[in-house]
């Protein structure tokens, strides 16, 4: 798991690439579907995660 750039207090948009997860054969980017504050990570850098774990907490963008 490598969390690039996105640190705490960042806006993102939605479908914004926050991370890419990677194993032996492929790397995946994970993108945020909704927009809004990063809060925290729930993972550091190479953390090992599980399909559908939650990574980041984002405060959704007021509309």
């Amino acid at each position: 798991m490598n969390t690039g750039t996105v640190k705490a207090g960042d806006v993102l948009e939605p479908g914004a690439t926050v991370a890419h997860v990677a194993n032996n054969r492929d790397r995946q980017a994970v993108t945020a579907e909704h927009g809004g504050t990063v809060v925290e990570w729930l993972v550091e850098d190479g953390d090992p995660v599980a399909p559908g774990q939650p990574l980041l907490r984002i405060h959704p963008a007021a509309e």
